[in-house]
């Protein structure tokens, strides 16, 4: 057998202890007499079963089984218990070797080796000489309860380091033995029900019910765990001071290694903040929900996080079919760049901005002017996550705003003009011959005509712009009807064809009928060809009505086709007219709906109305033509 070397035998570092009971049992020989030492030394070198511990002083080795002599026990009995001590809770057994059990060892100093040293130092004896069968099952012996000695240690510290994970614990944990009996609580318990760990110990959980919880409820929670099944669920609690809590709890029964049910852990977090900011939180998302001006909030990639009802409204999509996109989704692709920039400032400057902008949108077919106030949205860290949007539907507004302009200037202008006419008129009567009295009286009368009509139009127009009207279900095919009728019976010379569906139902407010009315009768009146003819047709394209009248007369100019398609001329007018023309643009536009004109190649006009329809199902497809 080879001397200790400095290095530790493979697989064994320094101060590690394997007890696989596989691995070779570590010896640290302490042997003084020289002939014992060379007897045990050739024994160790034979057998595999162990192997000598490092050539290091004994409180810093890792070994075993210390085999150790008299001579060597007297010299080292304090490093012996040095280590010894350093080892507990676990066994570091020392194997003493004596010439014969009834030596002078036990006698020395009257006893006090043997109370000062063998009982403190010495776990067995083996007398000498040895013989190997027996020291075999000596070391084996004391390597078993070393083994034990050792997982008796981890499972120790194990269960200390648990008791301590659950004394530290924010949860309140509960133990109870199988009838229910509180058994142990930790100081989170105490600190969540006002409960001190004397007064739940003995008690029962009952003591924490709060009369907000049925009687089924209970009865679901014991079945589950006396089943051995763990349970799951939010609790209504009542603390020692009858205060109310919530607390999502978890009950398992606890089972030994022989399959019985020893106890129940229960543990409990209160929720009580958390589901108060909840239920605040799910009242303010239901308030933002319906609000009628659009709100959105975005991360910091554009994508929609919360959007509300009013912009899926506008959108004409969905929650669901908003969240995780952005506005290139359901708007105008320049208008949507633009709101693009205007998130980048937000990013950039995190300073809230105000901006405004005229979106088109897609699906639902909608126009809106939106002003839009946005804001730096920051994240539970304060960090910067997006921004949050709140659009004001300014709509209404800037028409109003544009109608009291164009009012302003027509009637200005129109009334001014034809007040003027008037004067010089009157003048002239005072003044004139006989002969001429008819003509300046006929001026004075189409001077107030004009008056009147532009009176008339201007109360048409007040009333529709003073109505909150929807757009509602409208029969379009009897109102054109109707129309066309008296438009025939009025003016007889003029060829008047129509070509309708049988039944035709869009929505749009009721005054539609007073449009059409508008675009009808000018078509009639204005025609100056020598054979007038007005084509009034109907027809249904992409769930939009199109209702289209083409006349030969004289085309459209420029400022009447801005009026009719855009409501954008407002400037120099030329005639009362054009209060009609504005009374069918803001009644189409009330009515989600769009106008187009052409000059037609030849002569004439072709003005067509875009209408939303209810339903395919609500249109007949049968058409009636004819001419009046």
């Amino acid at each position: 057998m080879t001397e200790p070397t400095d290095k530790p035998p493979d697989g064994h570092a320094q101060n590690a202890v394997d007890t696989s009971p596989q691995d070779p049992a570590i010896i640290y020989p302490l042997i003084a007499d020289s002939g014992n030492k060379r007897v045990l030394w050739e024994w160790l070198e034979t057998n595999d079963n162990y192997v000598v511990a490092d050539n290091v002083p004994l409180t810093e080795a890792t070994f075993d089984i210390c085999l150790v002599d008299q001579p060597a026990l007297l010299e080292h009995s304090e490093s012996i218990k040095e280590a010894k001590t350093a080892a507990e809770p676990a066994l570091l057994p020392v194997l003493l070797l004596v010439s014969n059990l009834n030596s002078d060892l036990i006698d020395i100093d009257q006893g006090e080796l043997a109370d000062n040293v063998f009982a403190t130092t010495v776990d067995e004896l083996i007398s000498l000489p040895i013989r190997q069968a027996e020291l075999e099952w000596r070391l084996h012996t004391l390597r078993r309860l070393r083994t034990q000695s050792l997982d008796l240690k981890a499972q120790t510290e194990r269960l200390q380091k648990f008791h301590q994970a659950v004394e530290a614990s924010g949860h309140g944990i509960m133990i109870t033995d199988t009838d229910g009996t509180i058994e142990y609580v930790n100081p989170a318990f105490e600190e969540t029900t006002g409960y001190s760990s004397t007064e739940a110990i003995g008690n029962t959980p009952t003591m924490l019910k709060s009369g907000e919880m049925t009687d089924s409820h209970y009865d679901q929670l014991w079945e589950t765990i006396s089943s051995g099944e763990t349970w799951h669920g939010e609790i209504v609690d009542r603390r020692k001071d009858g205060s109310r809590y919530i607390a999502d709890q978890t009950i398992a029964p606890i089972i030994d290694e022989t399959g019985n049910l020893n106890a129940y852990v229960a543990v409990q977090t209160d929720i009580t903040n958390r589901k108060q900011l909840e239920d605040r939180l799910k009242r303010h998302r239901d308030i933002v929900k319906r609000l009628e001006d659009p709100i959105m909030l975005q991360d910091e990639d554009g994508q929609f996080i919360l959007v509300n009802d009013a912009l899926c409204d506008f959108a004409g999509l969905s929650a669901d079919e908003l969240e995780g996109s952005d506005e290139y989704a359901f708007m105008d692709e320049s208008t949507a760049k633009t709101i693009e920039r205007q998130k980048q400032l937000v990013y950039w400057t995190e300073e809230p901005i105000s901006y405004s902008v005229t979106p088109t949108f897609e699906y639902s077919r909608k126009e809106a002017v939106f002003y839009t106030s946005r804001y730096p949205y920051y994240d539970e860290n304060s960090e910067l996550a997006g921004t949050l949007a709140i659009c004001r539907d300014v709509t209404n507004l800037e028409e109003r705003t544009r109608q009291l302009q164009v009012l302003d200037n027509i009637l200005r202008h129109n009334i001014r003009n034809s007040l003027t006419v008037i004067y010089g008129r009157a003048n002239q009567l005072r003044s004139a011959l006989d002969g001429e009295l008819e003509a300046a009286a006929e001026a004075v009368i189409d001077t107030a005509d004009d008056l009147i009509t532009t009176s008339e139009k201007s109360r048409e127009i007040t009333n529709v712009l003073s109505e909150e009207t929807k757009a509602k279900p409208v029969r379009l095919t009897s109102h054109i009807e109707r129309i066309t009728e008296t438009v025939a019976n009025e003016w007889p010379d003029v060829d008047l064809s129509v070509s309708l569906p049988d039944e035709l139902v869009v929505t749009a407010i009721p005054a539609i009928e007073l449009a059409l009315e508008e675009l009808i009768v000018n078509a009639v009146v204005h025609n100056n060809h020598e054979t007038p003819w007005v084509e009034v047709t109907a027809t249904v394209d992409d769930r939009m009505a199109l209702v289209q009248i083409v006349d030969n007369g004289p085309g459209i100019t420029e400022f009447d086709r801005e009026v009719l398609e855009s409501g954008t001329a407002i400037g120099t007018l030329s005639h009362g007219s054009g209060l009609g023309l504005w009374l069918v643009y803001w009644v189409v536009k009330r009515s989600n709906g769009k106008i187009t004109t052409t000059n037609r190649d030849a002569d004439g006009t072709a003005v067509t109305i875009s209408l939303p329809i209810v339903s395919t199902t609500s249109n007949r497809e049968g058409h009636s033509s004819r001419s009046q």
